[in-house]
């Protein structure tokens, strides 16, 4: 039973209460007594009068109760509505929590795996700049050891250049003395005659064979003799490359036979490498 039921109940109480006291007074009034009747009368009208204030009132009251519970409902029914979409936001945003939560332990499990790398690759790292100091100071070994090389590549060139001019002179000491001893009928031995190489030298393999000999373009007909010794350079890109030296060993016309020396190996001789007596500075430009 709601509040409005009650309030009728007991205005209904209170009006029964009244008339039953008012018609107690009528039945106990003696005869005669008008006055008194009189003014029970007018009590009556007044708590008459006093009951219609009251019931309209009470409907007054009824009718805004209900309004308001009207209204209450229309307020509650809002905020229902209101509690559904709060219910499913939370819902969506505890959601969006779970999923930032697995966003994060990736992100989290990410950053762990990115700096076990960057570890690993900083002890890399570490690894290579020993390994780039210890290689370092290997160049600057093997650096010190090439100019010394160098150094004594020209210094050996050098001598070279003193014992090929030696060379020449005897050479053309020695031809003048066969000039002399050819004048006095004497006859000079062709090994000694033939063991120094004629300048301006120039030829190429015609052939390499595989028992360390080689075939030349050049022979007799150039000053080409049994016991020569020409040197083996390759020329790439406009540079020469020095390979090696062969000394003849039989000398035709226009070709001779030339075993390897291999002492002077640089690389490996082919077919159209040049063939010529290398100046000095040509060598020390090698070496």
């Amino acid at each position: 039973m709601n509040l409005l039921g009650k309030m009728f109940i007991l205005l209904i109480f209170v009006l029964s209460i009244t008339f039953m006291v008012w018609s107690v007074v009528i039945f106990m009034t003696p005869p005669g007594t008008k006055d008194k009747e009189k003014e029970v009368s007018e009590r009556l009208q007044k708590a008459q009068s006093f009951a219609k204030q009251q019931t309209e009132s009470r409907d007054d009251m009824v009718r805004k109760l209900n309004e308001e519970i009207s209204n209450r409902a229309v307020a509650i029914s809002t905020l229902t509505v209101k509690v559904d979409e709060l219910d499913k936001e939370n819902k969506k945003s505890r959601d969006d929590l779970m999923l930032l939560n697995e966003q994060k332990e990736q992100r989290m499990g990410d950053v762990k795996r990115l700096n076990t790398a960057m570890a690993e690759a900083r002890t890399e790292v570490d690894g290579l700049r020993k390994d780039l100091q210890t290689v370092q100071k290997d160049w600057a070994s093997e650096y010190s050891d090439l100019v010394a090389k160098v150094d004594e590549a020209h210094s050996l060139a050098i001598k070279l250049a003193n014992y090929r001019s030696v060379g020449e002179r005897l050479a053309k000491d020695y031809r003048d003395a066969t000039e002399v001893l050819i004048k006095h009928g004497w006859q000079p031995e062709d090994k000694l005659q033939n063991s120094v190489t004629p300048k301006g030298i120039h030829g190429t393999i015609t052939e390499v064979r595989p028992n360390g000999w080689v075939e030349i373009s050049i022979g007799s007909d150039s000053g080409i003799a049994e016991g020569h010794r020409l040197d083996v350079v390759r020329n790439v890109d406009g540079r020469s490359s020095y390979i090696g030296r062969i000394e003849v060993v039989r000398a035709e016309a226009d070709c001779s036979a030339a075993r390897i020396l291999p002492e002077y190996r640089r690389g490996t001789i082919q077919q159209d490498d040049i063939v010529e007596n290398i100046k000095v500075n040509k060598l020390a430009v090698k070496y």
